[in-house]
């Protein structure tokens, strides 16, 4: 790649990360720190009852809890969030769970501090000026979302085709804790694929338009993590060095796609999730390989590194293989209806923010034919767009 440097920006309002097993026993001592006497716990349903919302309970002071339903998050979910943070007025949240906790926890906070109609928030309005005084904490137990880190959020509001996207620095949390004993218990389906969003954050952050001096040790610090971990956290769920890896990986990607921005894996996957409610991490994987095959005439070099990185001939392959060997090498056609009309998933595909920062110019009939391609299982071998 050339060695002459670019002019660019790059921000990012996360105050404090917190990483290694048993980093979460520190809480606590923040919320002490902090003169937080009240604390709203805004977790994964999953957790409540199990023994770590009963550790929460025993070590937090003034704690309440507030389960979201299940899912990811929703228009009614992030309302009812922000009525409970309205109603007891905490000295500080925490966000604990995968990204549809956080992300709730972050859509709330800033609705009860910007009050109106929640659509008002979200881009392209984005009217966001108030950030909440409660102190934000965001412990992750899933390595996928970077939500714990990023400054973003996504809500599915209703009737819309598109889910919508919240974006200040004000979202992002001020302490965000990566204890990779969180997630032990989490079952392989989801640490999959939430492990193939981040991998989609890192490689698409890495080749990027907005891509960058300061972003790309990142992403490719966290794709490296990620693509040689994490099969072994699915596989070995109580590896505690292979989670780590992975949370690691992914707070590293969440951190670079903040400034890089992402590509047309996730425009598509933000469109099957709000149209046909394909989860997010699974839309990822099922479109990254076809993606990166589209993509890759346009960055030839970037994508050598990765080939390299994947001991692959080019970055597609390398993704199909780890997609089959973990058994997330399937067809889009399991997750939509039978006559799903595709050119309805392409035109809102092609209402994302991130078309634009995708490498490669793209058109509408591109996302149709990405789509159609995504109907066939690569079977481990290097996709051909």
């Amino acid at each position: 790649m050339t060695n002459a440097l670019p002019d660019f920006e790059f921000s990012h309002a996360t105050r404090r990360v917190i990483f290694g097993p048993g980093s979460f026993a520190r809480v606590p001592g923040i919320l002490h720190d902090h003169d937080a006497a009240r604390t709203l716990v805004i977790l994964d349903g999953y957790f409540k009852g199990q023994p770590l919302s009963a550790r929460v309970e025993a070590d937090l002071p003034g704690v309440t809890f507030w389960p979201i339903p299940p899912g990811e998050p929703t228009e009614a979910s992030v309302i009812a969030a922000a009525q409970a943070l309205t109603d007891l007025e905490p000295d500080a949240v925490l966000a604990l769970g995968g990204g549809s906790a956080i992300d709730t926890a972050k859509a709330a906070l800033m609705l009860a501090a910007n009050p109106g109609p929640l659509k008002a928030l979200c881009w392209p309005e984005a009217r966001i000026t108030h950030p909440h005084p409660a102190i934000f904490i965001a412990a992750a137990t899933t390595a996928g979302s970077g939500s714990e880190v990023s400054e973003t959020a996504i809500v599915d509001i209703p009737g819309t085709i598109y889910k919508a996207h919240m974006r200040s620095p004000l979202l992002a949390p001020q302490v965000t804790i990566l204890d990779p004993e969180l997630g032990l218990t989490v079952p392989r389906e989801p640490t999959l694929t939430s492990g193939f969003d981040a991998l989609t954050h890192a490689v698409e952050a890495f080749t990027s338009r907005a891509a960058n001096p300061m972003t790309d040790p990142l992403a490719l610090s966290g794709t490296k993590l990620i693509f040689d971990n994490l099969a072994r956290a699915a596989d070995h769920p109580g590896d505690v060095e292979a989670r780590g890896a992975c949370l690691l990986g992914s707070a590293q990607a969440g951190i670079a796609f903040n400034s890089a921005h992402l590509g047309i894996a996730h425009a598509i996957a933000g469109a099957l999730g709000a149209l046909h409610h394909v989860p997010h991490g699974l839309a990822n994987a099922l479109a990254l390989p076809w993606t990166m095959a589209f993509n890759r005439p346009t960055i030839m070099e970037k994508d050598a590194v990765l080939a390299d990185l994947f001991s692959a001939g080019s970055a597609a392959e390398g993704i199909s293989r780890l997609r089959h060997a973990v058994g997330l090498d399937r067809s889009l056609n399991d997750y939509i209806p039978a006559a799903c009309d595709l050119d309805e998933v392409a035109a809102a595909a092609m209402t994302s923010g991130q078309i634009r920062m995708n490498p490669r110019e793209t058109t509408q009939a591109d996302i149709l034919m990405i789509l159609s391609a995504m109907q066939t299982a690569t079977g481990g071998y290097a996709p051909q767009i």
